[in-house]
């Protein structure tokens, strides 16, 4: 159960951080970005996979 609870908080923390790309943002406003995100993906999942697709695909650009 950890794991997948791991799993899904990196998933949420590499699309967080790619929303938040160059934003000097401080660790609250940084989980209040997180936690909207997890409302709405609750809400429209067939969008928070594309975004989590789109944002896994410019995070391996960038590596």
């Amino acid at each position: 159960m950890a794991e997948m609870s791991e799993d899904l908080e990196g998933r949420i923390g590499a699309v967080v951080d790619c929303i938040l790309v160059d934003c000097q943002g401080d660790p609250e406003s940084r989980a209040l970005v997180a936690r909207a995100i997890l409302v709405w993906a609750a809400e429209h999942p067939d969008e928070w996979d594309e975004l989590r697709t789109l944002c896994q695909r410019r995070h391996e650009a960038f590596a």
